[in-house]
């Protein structure tokens, strides 16, 4: 396709390029032959046949040459088609042709470059021409030296020697013309012709396909922007093979957990008694908060998220939050605190998806805060923004692990269980239900072995933000 786009490109700019070079042959053979019809007088191109009717009307006017000898110059200013300027002018190097007119008696009236009276042009090469009136002659135009034409012989061979010339040089700049346009048309349809073979390319699923960026001009700039899109594809197509490979491990483990305690209970291996169904309870629980999560971070992933926002204290919330939690802190022996202002912090936000942020970032707090430990919950009001930030005293989080921690079924150990490790949703679900209310999230960490651990933080507008 883009073979004929650069076919179609150089076909138009050689009829172009053909229809210039005709209108300049053209132009160039029409000026030259109607040049070469003049005599020269000064600087004044002049007909011969405007020369004559204006002396003819000049006799008719006064019916005599009383005169004519100081109206000559205007005479024929006004018989010129104009001075001889341009190539014509510069290169041919003209003379000036000496005229003289003569009464019917063959008396000089008028002299171009005499007085009247005069002696006669006698030197060859003489031109002459009759002036009449009511078809009888009264004078004759006398010119000395040839017509421009004549200069060369004959004008025709002239003309003909003048035409080849200019068409010789119009089609060398055509030909030169036409080199740089199909070299210039080559340089745009290379890229795009590569462009098409690497969408080619991953039309058929190679998302791996690039095209090389050339140049800095808008072309270039296509091709930046597709080689991006074609890296966010090929990663996206990566998080579906892991979404699709981690969900069927973490669904295969409670679900070869709830077959195996079913299938003993029922070959009499374990009695179906209230201690083997309550663990069987706890697994199905597993289960289901497994794809709740899912389903909620597959709708906020493809902007479905619904959120119901209304004014709420945002002080309130946090505080009811880790009052809840206390209990699961005291088992551990964990100091959960929180430092928030006196006096409510109202923001327009969902109540239970702000409970469900802080919840998660509380349940990844405890798992990594060691026993004897201490989390810590801020709140933190700006200029039309709040800050809140749950900061424990854990091992920390490794440089490696920090860009992913929020991606979704990524685990800094491999090998932590579901446990100690979660499902790998948590702080995946957090984002996108932070992004979801205009805000943003964030984690900083220290060297691992520091006496801090990791902190979040998740900064949210004050303002009106509905989805």
């Amino acid at each position: 396709m883009l073979n004929r786009l650069w076919f179609r490109l150089t076909a138009a700019f050689a009829l172009i390029i053909f229809i210039g070079m005709t209108a300049t042959v053209w132009l160039s053979s029409s000026a030259a032959a109607t040049q070469f019809e003049h005599f020269m007088v000064g600087a004044q191109m002049v007909r011969p046949t405007a020369m004559q009717e204006t002396l003819s009307r000049y006799y008719a006017d006064r019916q005599s040459w009383k005169g004519l000898d100081a109206a000559l110059e205007q005479l024929v200013r006004r018989a010129s088609d104009g001075p001889m300027i341009g190539m014509f002018g510069v290169m041919m190097g003209m003379p000036s042709n000496r005229i003289q007119v003569l009464d019917r008696d063959g008396r000089v009236v008028a002299d171009s470059a005499g007085e009247p009276g005069g002696p006669l042009l006698i030197e060859p090469p003489l031109q002459r021409w009759p002036i009449l009136y009511n078809n009888a002659e009264v004078g004759t135009l006398v010119v000395e030296g040839a017509l421009m034409g004549a200069l060369s012989g004959e004008p025709k061979v002239l003309i003909e020697m003048i035409t080849r010339t200019v068409f010789v040089a119009a089609l060398i700049a055509a030909a030169t013309a036409l080199g740089l346009g199909a070299l210039l048309m080559r340089q745009i349809t290379l890229p795009l012709s590569q462009l098409t073979r690497a969408a080619q390319r991953i039309a058929a699923s190679d998302l791996s396909a690039r095209a090389p960026v050339r140049s800095n001009d808008e072309i270039g700039e296509l091709t930046r922007v597709f080689n991006r899109m074609a890296a966010s594809l090929e990663a996206q197509e990566a998080l579906r093979r892991n979404l699709m490979a981690d969900v069927a491990h973490e669904l295969r483990t409670p679900l070869a957990g709830v077959q195996g305690a079913i299938e003993a209970m029922l070959d009499g291996v374990f009695p179906a008694d209230a201690q083997n169904l309550e663990a069987l309870h706890a697994e199905t629980l597993l289960l289901s908060r497994l794809v709740d999560d899912l389903r909620t971070l597959a709708t906020a992933e493809a902007g479905q998220l619904r959120l119901e926002p209304s004014r709420i204290d945002l002080v309130e919330v946090v505080c009811a939050l880790v009052n809840a939690l206390h209990p699961r802190a005291q088992e551990r022996h964990i100091s959960l605190r929180v430092e928030a202002p006196s006096q409510p912090v109202w923001i327009e936000a969902d109540a239970s998806r702000v409970q469900q942020i802080l919840h998660n970032l509380l349940d990844n707090a405890f798992r990594h805060a060691p026993h004897h430990g201490a989390i810590v919950v801020r709140l933190c009001v700006g200029q039309g923004h709040v800050i809140l930030t749950v900061t424990d005293d854990g091992a920390g989080i490794s440089a490696e692990d920090l860009p992913h921690v929020f991606d979704r079924f990524y685990r800094g150990d491999p090998s932590r269980s579901r446990t100690t490790g979660g499902a790998g949703l948590g702080l995946a679900i957090v984002r996108k239900l932070v992004e979801a209310h205009g805000g943003h999230i964030w984690v900083d960490s220290p060297a691992p072995g520091s006496d801090r651990g990791a902190e979040f933080g998740v900064w949210l507008p004050m303002k009106d933000n509905r989805s």
